[in-house]
């Protein structure tokens, strides 16, 4: 029996805050262990559960605040290269 190799790159996502041309990455819940820092999330369903949480903050205010939640490929920090003979 063999482990499963380790995927080359994994998917993380970033919920930002735009108002205007600005954008600000969302501080969130640090508690979880789905949240990796500063607006960064493992999994798509807490960066959603966070963005949720951040329009009932403002739904009841004038401000044209806009939520996003970008998907990002990065590298896995696990991954080795098979060496080729």
């Amino acid at each position: 029996m063999l482990p499963l190799p380790a995927p080359e790159t994994l998917n993380i996502y970033l919920l930002v805050n735009q108002n205007g041309m600005k954008f600000h990455p969302i501080q969130g819940s640090t508690s979880g262990n789905q949240y990796i820092g500063l607006g960064f999330y493992l999994s798509r369903q807490e960066a959603e559960h966070q963005r949720t949480l951040e329009y009932l903050k403002y739904k009841d205010t004038d401000d044209y605040n806009r939520f996003h939640i970008f998907e990002l490929e990065v590298p896995n920090p696990a991954y080795k290269h098979e060496k080729s003979t």
